[in-house]
This record gives structure tokens, sequence and C-alpha cells, in this order.
């Protein structure tokens, strides 16, 4: 009796916990490890093979900018909790780690990172618009917009070697930043259309 008391106590208390810092579920973090893998490989793939043809900063999240934004989305349509992004941030640094694609740390470690806190922040508010598919588009342009202006930070701050850029750094740079909100709209519009098409298949 005194047993099944306690872990009746406990149980309650598990669930009070969860229900209030809302914490993810096995099956949700799961998910966005996944998400957060596919995050590395696309950036692997896609974005640096893109800045070897052209070697500016930054130059390759316009390769990588539609596909990681439709995953981004994907993962929080399907856990739509805070903290699923940060979760895929960190399983993206942790995969590279782990595959040794590392380049400049704090571009590879720590954007990444916050990249996915900021998306989380993002998604908390955008997702009280009242209309699905605004709310995808612009939470799309923002995450995209919002990792290549941390990006940019830390390599301004940091003063990182820039080549390949010619004499209008300020206008390229500018330009790849516009690309990316443009990009991570158009993933978003995507991703609202698929939703669409699946409620009225049924």
């Amino acid at each position: 009796m005194l047993r099944t008391t306690f872990l009746n106590q406990r149980q309650l208390t598990l669930v009070g916990i969860r229900g209030k810092f809302d914490l993810l579920s096995w099956r949700e973090l799961v998910f966005a490890v996944a998400g957060g893998i596919a995050l590395a490989g696309v950036g692997q793939l896609l974005g640096r093979t893109f800045h070897l043809a052209w070697p500016v900063p930054m130059s390759g999240s316009i390769a990588a900018a539609l596909p990681r934004a439709f995953i981004l989305l994907v993962i929080l349509l399907r856990i739509d909790r805070f903290g699923a992004l940060t979760v895929a941030g960190i399983a993206e640094v942790g995969t590279k780690m782990a595959a040794g694609f590392i380049g400049w740390w704090p571009m590879s470690l720590v954007v990444p990172v916050l990249a996915g806190v900021a998306g989380d922040l993002i998604w908390h508010y955008l997702r009280q618009l009242p209309s699905r598919r605004l709310s995808l588009i612009l939470t799309g342009g923002s995450l995209c917009g919002a990792r290549v202006l941390l990006a940019l930070s830390f390599w301004t701050l940091l003063r990182l070697p820039v080549s390949g850029a010619g004499e209008h750094l300020t206008l390229t740079l500018g330009g790849i930043a516009v690309i990316n909100v443009v990009l991570g709209m158009l993933a978003g519009l995507l991703v609202s259309k698929s939703i669409t098409t699946v409620k009225s298949s049924k």
C-alpha cells in the first residue's frame, strides 16, 4: 500500500514537472535529433559544395536554405513545442563533430544552436497568427534570416578573413541574406501547401 502510494506520488510529480516545463517525449526527441542529423547532411552536401564554388562568407547558405527551412518547419509541425529546434541544433552540432565536419568553429558549433533557440522563440510568437499558411511562410523566412544574421555577426566580431566577394562586400552579403529569407518563405509556402493537400485528400 505504501509502495503504491509512493509510486503514485512520484508519477504525479513527474507529470507535474512535464506539464510545467513542457518537456519533449522520447518520440519527439528522436524526431528532433533525426532532423538535426538531416540538417548536418544538408549543410555538408549542399552548403559546403556551393561554398567551394563561390568562396564568399555564408554563400553556402543559399544552397542549403530551402531544404534546411523545410526540415525545420516539418519538425515544428510534428512536435510543435518549445525546444524542438534547439534540440535539432544540438543534434546538428553533435553530428558535425562526430563526422568531422567542422570548419570555422563559431559557424559549425555555435550558430546552429543559437539559431535553434532563435527558431523556437520565433515559432512561439508566429504560431499564434490566425493564418497557418502565413505563420509558416513568415517562420520559414525568419528561420533562414536569423541563421544568416547570427553567422554574419560572428564573422564580423571575430574579424574572420573574407575572400571572393570583390569590392561590393556589403551588397553581396546583403543579397545573400535576402535570398535566404526568400527561400525560407518559399519553404513555408511549400509546407503549407502540403498540409492543405493532405487535408483535402482526407
